[in-house]
């Protein structure tokens, strides 16, 4: 009894293993870890806010914002297709509707200049910011993508291809879909 379990647990290991390596295996896992918040994430949400022209409280909540999204993101695998050492992997993701927000927040800025303005009537970024911020940190529509990531077979190993920028805008919710 000792060796079928032995064996079993074997058996196990050795299909988890070969079903993490398969191009759906390999989405999962990046889209896993972009919900999960992995060190490497949290790295580039912190090099992204950083990157960004905005006081200390507003790199806060951009941040809680961007790790709001991360962690709300709901995916389903729908297709899966292997042509040799090329796949392409089929995903509906459903992400917050940021990209509608910064659309209303920049019209609302146009028709309302003198709530952003400084004393000498020019746009005072900080204060639109921290409209725009706020507003971001309030969305509870979604939007649902169809994404297609790019995988290829090196050495036994399926290799995510770097998502493209309109993919990430994606993921991210800022993606300009009008």
């Amino acid at each position: 009894m000792k060796k079928i379990l032995i064996l079993f647990f074997l058996f196990m290991f050795v299909v988890g293993c070969n079903l993490s390596n398969t191009p759906s295996g390999k989405v999962e896992k990046y889209l896993n870890d972009f919900k999960n918040l992995t060190d490497d994430v949290v790295m580039d949400i912190e090099t992204k806010v950083s990157s960004e022209n905005l006081s200390e409280e507003n790199k806060t909540l951009y941040k809680n914002i961007i790790v709001n999204e991360h962690e709300n993101l709901k995916y389903e695998i729908k297709e899966e297709s292997i042509n040799g050492d090329k796949a392409i992997v089929v995903v509906k993701i459903t992400v917050f509707d940021f990209h509608k927000i910064e659309r209303e927040s920049v019209d609302y800025m146009n028709a309302h200049p003198e709530e952003f303005s400084d004393i000498n009537g020019m746009i005072d970024n900080n204060l639109f910011n921290t409209f725009r911020l706020n507003k971001l940190n309030n969305v509870k529509d979604t939007v649902d993508y169809e994404i297609s990531f790019y995988l290829s077979h090196k050495d036994g190993e399926w290799i995510l291809q770097n998502p493209d920028k309109p993919t990430i805008e994606k993921l991210n919710g800022f993606y300009n879909y009008n």
